[in-house]
């Protein structure tokens, strides 16, 4: 019973994953000092050609980011490590474009931020975090633009903004910073 579900599993994962389109660059790879190696005007070119295989960058010798290329433009998911081989970051592209979910971590292993993108522009709920694991902030977006609750909190979880802004506006309070000392004699 278990073999057969794991099998259907697999087998709807490759149905979908080779359905949606989505290419995987060749595995070339290059180091991104290698002088051969230049972006222009956003496209990647290697041997003054669009460049197809991963990038990376290297730390005493060892890999410590990837980032997949296909046809010249970033495709897929990029990733950064630790010296320790701790993951550092993960995010997604598409034909060049920030798509998908940004994370990166902190050298501790404490998630920093996470982050969507749809068409290259920040979408949904955008969060970040303290070292010690604590939410920063959580902002939300449409299409790019900041839209809904909007919250950023200190360290200890004290409230430091707390607004939403709708259609472009801002409601809400905004920030307390006490200017003068008002004191009663």
């Amino acid at each position: 019973m278990k073999v057969s579900f794991v099998i259907l599993f697999l087998a709807v994962f490759c149905y979908f994953f080779l359905s949606s389109g989505i290419q995987l660059p060749p595995q070339v790879f290059v180091v991104n000092s290698d002088p051969q190696l230049k972006n222009i005007n956003g496209t990647w070119m290697y041997h003054n050609e669009e460049f197809n295989g991963y990038i990376v960058e290297k730390d005493s010798g060892v890999v410590s980011a990837k980032l997949p290329v296909l046809n010249g433009k970033e495709n897929g998911i990029a990733y950064g490590w630790f010296k320790n081989g701790q993951k550092k970051y993960e995010f997604g592209y598409e034909d060049g474009n920030r798509e998908g979910y940004h994370k990166s971590w902190y050298d501790n292993g404490t998630l920093a931020f996470c982050y969507f993108f749809h068409n290259d522009k920040y979408e949904g709920e955008q969060r970040t975090y303290y070292k010690s694991g604590h939410l920063w902030q959580s902002l939300n977006y449409v299409e790019g633009y900041e839209e809904g609750k909007q919250i950023s909190k200190n360290d200890s979880g004290r409230v430091v903004n707390n607004f939403t802004i709708k259609n472009g506006k801002l409601y809400g309070v905004v920030g307390r910073f006490d200017c003068m000392s008002v004191h009663k004699e």
